[in-house]
Formats: structure tokens, C-alpha cells, sequence
């Protein structure tokens, strides 16, 4: 009698757990105002030049890589067949400014569009 009022009780505990599973969150019925300010935010970042200051270390087909003055090393992609405006001109070891939109990071992938690298005026001492 136990082992079947315990099989009773995991049953019904297990059906609990799983219908809450099932439910799918309220859906917003207003406009949709806030949904499409988020992603309007998402493109606008996007869409945002920013640049970076540093080292050119490494310039491959489709890639190169910028340590800033920090040490932080970060990596730019871009389709080999649209060269970034002023990459060509750059070699390893120059201090340059890549101008891009997206983001980087030290671990994540590059995730934008470069837009150009410059040659930076070298600090003087």
C-alpha cells in the first residue's frame, strides 16, 4: 500500500514539473513598442562607428589582428573580397585606427563591419 501511494506521489509530482515546462510566457499585447525598441537599439548599435588604437600584429586573407596599448589583442574579420579602405597600406607593426561598426572583445569573434585602418601618427617620447 506505501509503495503504491508513493508511485501515486512521484507521478503526480512529475506531471507537475513538466506542464510547467510546457507554458509559453505572456505574450505583450500592446504595439509591440517595446520588442521594436529593442531591436531598434540592437541595429542602432550596429550600425555605430567606433574605433581602436594599437599595434597591427598579425595581417592575414580575411583577418588581422590589433593589440591595443593595454595588451589586449583583438581580431577583425572581413571578406577578402572587399578589402577594408587602407588595410593594404598598413603593415605588421604599424601603429594604426581601424574604424568599425559592432563589437569586439578578447575572446568572442568580431562580429561587425570594418570600415577603414589608418596609419596613427606615432606617439612621440
Amino acid at each position: 500500500m506505501k509503495k503504491t501511494l508513493m508511485v501515486f506521489a512521484c507521478t503526480a509530482l512529475l506531471a507537475a514539473s513538466l506542464s510547467a515546462c510546457g507554458s509559453k510566457p505572456a505574450e505583450n499585447t500592446d504595439t509591440g513598442t517595446a520588442s521594436s525598441a529593442a531591436a531598434s537599439s540592437s541595429s542602432s548599435e550596429q550600425q555605430q562607428e567606433n574605433t581602436l588604437t594599437g599595434s597591427l600584429d598579425e595581417k592575414k586573407n580575411g583577418m588581422f589582428v590589433v593589440t591595443d596599448a593595454e595588451g589586449a589583442a583583438y581580431e577583425f574579420t572581413y571578406d577578402p573580397s572587399d578589402t577594408p579602405k587602407g588595410l593594404d597600406d598598413a603593415a605588421e607593426g604599424d601603429s594604426v585606427t581601424v574604424t568599425y561598426t559592432g563589437t569586439v572583445s578578447e575572446v568572442d569573434s568580431f562580429d561587425g563591419t570594418v570600415v577603414s585602418v589608418e596609419k596613427a601618427e606615432a606617439a612621440q617620447n
